[in-house]
């Protein structure tokens, strides 16, 4: 026999003695752990596999589940195989320092606890959920396919929907973009000062706001500029048409507009006087001649082939542009 294998005999038998169930290496007078073939004790040298490449650990025929071998090449480390048949199935150990949580590609049996932290492609932002369930993306966003929302949901920084979104039901119109339905709740617009709204510089057409000062009220953005709509008691539209007056007049109109075309001579100073909260009123000077009118909101002059919108709140007419 070898002298190398009689020296590893005479030493698992030193170790053991003759009839022993478990090998001990470097446990000294210690008996082995009881449940352990194998105890390997040291506290100043480990434990080395065999170590090979990986072409080497595939060349392996037929490996025993539970094999374990060190890769020493491409993706090194530690695998096992966990097939139990003839076909290999190795795993890799990875390292979490360097390899983190490695969920890879697969399917879950169990829940995944995020720990606080966050599911992210670089480790920026990402999704973060807390235990009361509630998800907070960060960044920018983009929603393909179908997807559902149980609770309350808020969006910090932009998001895009790709295809039609319905709040407060589970079968949104097909033919809207946006379906809201409630029976006791209604849609809130930004709310904003008109310093604020006018801060936006020029938006798009259709842009709707709450603005909370000035004359308040729901305003849209159109091809000439803000517009309030909506607001106060609906009056179907009317207009009245006469020659600017030549002199000083009080209005108390029960028309939208009112149209004042040219008098061939100086024009009289306009009163708006009462009207009904809510209502709206266009002045429209056709006239060739500058037209002065006196509302709540000052004494303001009307350029010729101009015209102006007012307001009736709060017990007086008040100029809207």
């Amino acid at each position: 026999m070898d002298k190398h294998y009689s020296f590893l005999a005479g030493l698992l038998l030193a170790a053991t003695g003759v009839s022993a169930q478990s090998v001990g290496i470097g446990t000294g007078a210690a008996a082995p752990a009881a449940s352990a073939m194998l105890e390997v004790a040291s506290t100043t040298k480990g434990m080395l596999v065999p170590r090979m490449t990986q072409a080497q650990r595939t060349a392996i025929s037929s490996p025993a589940q539970g094999l374990l071998v060190y890769q020493t090449d491409g993706t090194a480390g530690f695998y096992y195989n966990t097939s139990a048949t003839s076909t290999a199935a190795w795993l890799w150990l990875p390292d979490k320092a360097s390899a983190g949580d490695n969920l890879g590609n697969g399917t879950a049996t169990s829940a995944v606890k995020l720990n606080g932290n966050s599911l992210s492609n670089n480790g920026t932002g990402g999704i973060s959920i807390v235990d009361a369930g509630h998800v907070t993306i960060t960044g920018n966003n983009t929603v393909t396919g179908n997807s559902t929302i149980g609770g309350t949901a808020s969006v910090t920084g932009n998001a895009s929907v790709l295809g039609v979104v319905g709040v407060g039901t589970a079968t949104p119109d097909s033919k809207a973009v946006l379906d809201i339905s409630s029976t006791t709740k209604g849609l809130l617009p930004p709310r904003m000062s008109k310093t604020q709204r006018d801060a936006m510089g020029t938006p798009t057409v259709g842009m709707l706001i709450v603005q909370t000062d000035n004359t308040p009220g729901l305003y849209q953005y159109t091809a000439t500029g803000w517009a309030s709509v909506g607001a106060g008691v609906y009056t179907a539209e009317s207009s009245s048409s006469g020659a600017a007056p030549t002199s000083a007049v009080t209005v108390n109109p029960s028309v939208t507009n009112i149209v004042y075309t040219d008098n061939g001579v100086g024009n009289g100073t306009v009163t708006l006087g009462t009207g009904t909260e809510g209502q709206r009123l266009v002045i429209v000077n056709n006239d060739n001649g500058y037209l002065t009118v006196v509302s709540a909101s000052g004494t303001g002059n009307i350029l010729p082939k101009y015209a102006v919108r007012f307001i009736y709140t709060a017990g007086a007419w008040r100029r809207e542009s």
